[in-house]
């Protein structure tokens, strides 16, 4: 699909009159990300899930300031309004976290409902994003200068990521392919474009988010648990999940109690609409 000039490429499900799902994915993912939750969800919700700009088959372009998230959520509304969809929820996880939550607050009319998962508002101090903006451009210049494997090798030792290390043999072979097929200047300018530094604080948007949201955290995951506990205090209709035995990547590590939990409470929220 060409959006604002850019090849996009998406992953969708679409058929019938069914509430829609947009779900984006997470730094180094793609629409492949989902596959598992897609095959269960499209019964009941048509699925819109775009591999993010810079990500899998879509276009991954040489200027910076086309990767800024204001510029990808511009994106996301124009995708929505070619495919007709007028409002939907919108799920994100992490760096898709971080969009979703951009796009909520760039386009609330869009957004029947927000689930975000493992994600963050953003950083509040303007010299901690200086120095988060620093460190994702030395990473960005290791990408061009060392290649995708090495940065992958390097990506999956992170500490974020240590509880996915007793995951099944064959999903992680499955996230390592998915992450090396990546085109390394498309990681590279996401992370100089959407860097979490670069992104606006989105922290006192929050009171204005008057949908329902959904976070689901792990409880591995100690940081970002914190970082729901401190978004629910200030949203004014929301609901916090916490799942054990999970880490950051909920939906990989344990995939049915988060699809059981997403599942329930769309249903909640669509029931209380027709009240």
């Amino acid at each position: 699909m060409l959006v604002n000039g850019q090849h996009y490429y998406l992953t969708n499900a679409l058929s019938g009159d069914k509430p829609v799902l947009l779900m984006l994915h997470g730094f180094t993912g793609s629409s492949e990300t989902f596959q598992d939750s897609i095959s269960h969800l499209k019964e009941w919700y048509n699925i819109v899930a775009p591999d993010l700009l810079g990500h899998g088959k879509t276009a991954s372009p040489e200027e910076v300031a086309r990767y800024s998230i204001q510029e990808i959520c511009a994106d996301l509304a124009e995708m929505l309004h070619q495919l007709k969809i007028a409002k939907c929820f919108v799920l994100g996880y992490s760096m898709g976290g971080r969009v979703a939550t951009a796009f909520a607050a760039a386009y609330p009319e869009m957004v029947r409902g927000l689930v975000l998962v493992s994600s963050s508002p953003g950083l509040r101090q303007a010299d901690v994003r200086a120095s988060r903006v620093q460190a994702d451009n030395r990473l960005a210049d290791q990408i061009e200068t060392d290649g995708i494997k090495p940065f992958v090798d390097y990506w999956e030792n992170l500490a974020l990521f240590a509880s996915q290390s007793v995951l099944p043999d064959e999903r992680k072979k499955r996230i390592r392919s998915e992450r090396l097929a990546q085109n390394p200047l498309g990681l590279a300018m996401s992370l100089r474009g959407m860097s979490t530094g670069k992104q606006p604080s989105y922290w006192s948007e929050l009171a204005h988010f008057h949908f329902p949201v959904l976070l689901i955290t792990g409880a591995l995951d100690a940081k970002f648990e914190t970082i729901a506990q401190e978004m629910q205090q200030l949203l004014p209709n929301s609901t916090h999940v916490t799942v054990q035995d999970a880490g950051h990547a909920v939906y990989l590590e344990q995939p049915m109690i988060f699809l059981s939990q997403l599942s329930n409470w769309l249903e909640v929220i669509l029931k209380e609409e027709e009240k």
